[in-house]
């Protein structure tokens, strides 16, 4: 996975824990840091040691890396984001319509200076968001301001730090969408030293703990972790049996 230490990693690897725990099988987890290098050495060395079946987040553009050890019968889900270069089972939400509708939700209540905080633009699930909230705007016959558009943020400490120069704008934004939950956190942290928690909206995709105990509560696009864990774990261990 890319983080464990993120809420949804972590809520993803513990449904897959419950299901391999039922055919007798350990997890073995490592976390990528969206580093290629590391994804490519990290699966080379779960492979040499016999593995039964993988899932990963990938980290890489193509993964046809993993093309020799796929026509060897190793079995594989990627989840997250879709697989490219080798043909594999993946178990995905769609990123452009949940984006689409925490757009949709802040423009129809009024709002049109719209900031959004984002991922870098190479990760999929990144550039897939921001697609679909873009695709919001457009349905409306109205473009975002490129001036509220924040990329490339990695980190709740960057998520802050852009908040507090989007706020110190002329024109500053009525209305934050953040394409991760890390950026939510940031997000609502800069809101509340700035005194603006209760003027200035945030949608966030992905739930975090404790999200709904914030004043106000966080809306957020919150993804089924459990589901996609257990349908993972479920397509996994139907290729190790040889089912499908």
């Amino acid at each position: 996975v890319q983080d464990l230490s993120n809420s949804f990693s972590g809520a993803l690897l513990r449904a897959l824990e419950d299901t391999a725990r039922r055919h007798d099988t350990v997890v073995l987890t490592a976390s990528l840091d969206e580093g290629a290098h590391r994804e490519r050495s990290l699966v080379h060395s779960f492979a040499t040691r016999r593995i039964d079946g993988l899932v990963l987040m990938p980290a890489t553009e193509r993964r046809d890396y993993l093309a020799s050890e796929l026509r060897a019968g190793m079995p594989a889900v990627f989840v997250d984001r879709r697989p490219s270069g080798v043909d594999a089972d993946s178990v995905t939400v769609d990123n452009v319509a949940g984006a689409r509708v925490a757009a949709a939700h802040l423009l129809d209540q009024g709002h049109r200076r719209i900031a959004i905080l984002v991922d870098l633009p190479t990760i999929p699930t990144a550039a897939a968001r921001e697609a679909g909230f873009v695709d919001a705007y457009a349905a409306r016959g109205l473009r975002p301001d490129p001036r509220l558009v924040a990329r490339g943020l990695r980190s709740t400490e960057s998520a802050y730090e852009a908040v507090l120069e989007l706020m110190d704008l002329a024109e500053a934004p009525t209305a934050i969408f953040t394409a991760r939950n890390l950026l939510s956190s940031g997000a609502v942290r800069a809101l509340r030293e700035l005194g603006l928690q209760h003027r200035v909206a945030i949608v966030g995709f992905d739930d975090f703990p404790l999200a709904d105990l914030l004043d106000p509560p966080l809306t957020v696009i919150r993804q089924d972790v459990a589901r996609i864990g257990s349908t993972v774990g479920r397509i996994l261990f139907e290729r190790i049996a040889g089912d499908t």
